[in-house]
C-alpha cells in the first residue's frame, strides 16, 4: 500500500478542488479555509512519504504538479472576485503553469526546483490569508505585503524554470555532440574482432579488458576535451592501452620479475596494436600507450596526454580501494562492476543512437 498512499494524497487535492470552489461561491469561507489548509498540507505530506518510503515516480511528480496548479488557480479565481491584487498573482501562476507544461512536453520529465516548492508554499499561505482577510478585514496591509512578496517569488521562479530548461537543452545538445564525436573516434577499433575478443579477457575485479579500456577511454576523452589536449590521440591510446595479445592469467611459464605482465604489457599492447591497426598507431599514440604504467615500467610519459592516461588508468584500477564498500562485495563474491557495465552499455548504445540520428 505504501507506494499508493502518496499518489492518493495528491489525487485528493484534485478531487477536493471543486468542493473548495463550491464553498467559495456560496461564501462558506470558514469551512473553505479549514479544508484549504488541510489540503495544502497534503502537498508536503505526499512528497515526504514518497521520499521516506522510496516510492517516488514520474507519475507521482506529474500528478503533484497538476494538483498544485489546479488547486492554486481555482482558489485564485475565487479571490480575484474580492481583491484585484490577486489578478497579477493569477496571471503569473498561469504563465508558470504553461511554462511547466511546455517543458514537460519537450523533455517528458516533470522537474521540480526548490524555488518552485518555496513559491507554492508561499502562494498557498498568501491565498489562505486572502480568504481570512474576507472574514477579518483588518489584515488588508498584511495581505498586500504577502501578495507582493508572492509576485516577486513567482517572477524568480519563472526565470529559474526558463533558465533551467535552456541550460538542460544546451547540455543535451553538448552531450549529443560529445557521444557522436567519441563514437566516431573509437568505432574502427571497437568493432574489430580482435578488440571484441577482449570481452573474454579478465582484467581487475569482475571486469573485462574490453569494459576497462572503454571506460578509461571515455574518461580520457572528456578530460582531454576540457583541457584542450589532443583528444583523438589520447582516446585511441586509452582504448588500446591494454591491447596485449593473450590474457595474463593464462601465462603459466615462470618469468623473471621484470619480464612479468605488469612490466611488459604496455609495450606488448603497442606491438599488437600496430599489428592490427597499422598506420592508425602514430608515434604519439604509441608513446602514450607505452608509458601508461609509469613508474612501474620506468618509461616517463612525455606529453600531457600520456600523463592523463597514466593517472586515469590508475584511478580506474584503484576503484575498489577508493571505495572501501566494494571490499564487502568482494568477500560476498558480488558482481561489483554491474553498475559500471551498465554505464558502459549506455555509452555504446547512446553513442550508436546519436550517430544514427545525426546521419538521418
Amino acid at each position: 500500500m505504501k507506494k499508493y498512499i502518496p499518489n492518493i494524497l495528491t489525487l485528493l487535492r484534485l478531487f477536493v478542488t471543486p468542493i473548495i470552489i463550491y464553498l467559495g461561491i456560496n461564501n462558506h469561507l470558514i469551512i473553505l479555509i479549514i479544508v484549504a489548509i488541510f489540503i495544502a498540507l497534503t502537498d508536503f505530506l505526499d512528497g515526504h512519504l514518497a521520499r521516506k518510503w522510496n516510492v517516488t515516480s514520474q507519475i507521482g511528480a506529474k500528478l503533484d504538479m497538476i494538483a498544485d496548479k489546479v488547486l492554486a488557480l481555482g482558489l485564485l479565481i475565487l479571490l480575484i472576485m474580492k481583491n484585484n491584487l490577486f489578478f497579477y498573482v493569477l496571471i503569473l501562476e498561469a504563465i508558470i503553469s504553461l511554462v511547466n507544461i511546455y517543458i514537460f512536453f519537450k523533455s517528458k520529465i516533470a522537474n521540480s526546483l526548490l524555488i518552485g516548492k518555496l513559491k507554492t508554499w508561499f502562494l498557498f499561505v498568501t491565498i489562505i490569508l486572502g480568504f481570512i482577510n474576507l472574514i477579518i478585514p483588518n489584515l488588508e496591509v498584511s495581505i498586500t505585503i504577502f501578495a507582493y512578496i508572492t509576485i516577486i517569488i513567482q517572477i524568480v521562479t519563472l526565470y529559474s524554470y526558463i533558465r533551467y530548461y535552456l541550460k538542460r537543452k544546451k547540455a543535451l545538445k553538448d552531450n549529443f555532440s560529445e557521444y557522436v564525436e567519441f563514437y566516431n573516434i573509437i568505432e574502427p577499433f571497437l568493432n574489430h574482432k580482435e578488440f571484441i575478443k577482449r570481452k573474454s579477457f579478465s582484467h581487475h575485479i569482475n571486469e573485462s579488458v574490453y569494459d576497462h579500456t572503454l571506460r578509461v577511454s571515455f574518461d580520457c576523452f572528456k578530460i582531454a576535451k576540457k583541457l584542450n589536449l589532443d583528444f583523438k590521440s589520447l582516446t585511441i591510446a586509452a582504448l588500446l592501452h591494454d591491447f596485449y595479445e593473450t590474457p595474463w592469467q593464462t601465462e603459466k611459464e615462470k618469468k623473471p620479475l621484470l619480464q612479468m605482465h605488469a612490466f611488459t604489457h604496455a609495450h606488448n599492447a603497442v606491438v599488437n596494436a600496430k599489428k592490427y591497426f597499422g598506420k592508425d598507431i602514430t608515434p604519439k599514440i604509441a608513446n602514450i600507450m607505452e608509458t601508461h604504467m609509469f613508474p612501474i615500467n620506468k618509461k616517463i610519459p612525455r606529453s600531457k596526454e600520456a600523463w592523463v592516461l597514466t593517472l586515469v588508468d590508475k584511478a580506474d584500477s584503484m576503484d575498489f580501494i577508493m571505495h572501501p564498500i566494494m571490499l564487502i562485495h568482494i568477500f560476498r563474491k558480488d558482481d561489483i562492476d554491474q553498475k559500471k557495465k551498465m554505464s558502459l552499455k549506455k555509452i555504446i548504445n547512446k553513442s550508436k543512437k546519436m550517430l544514427n540520428k545525426s546521419k538521418k
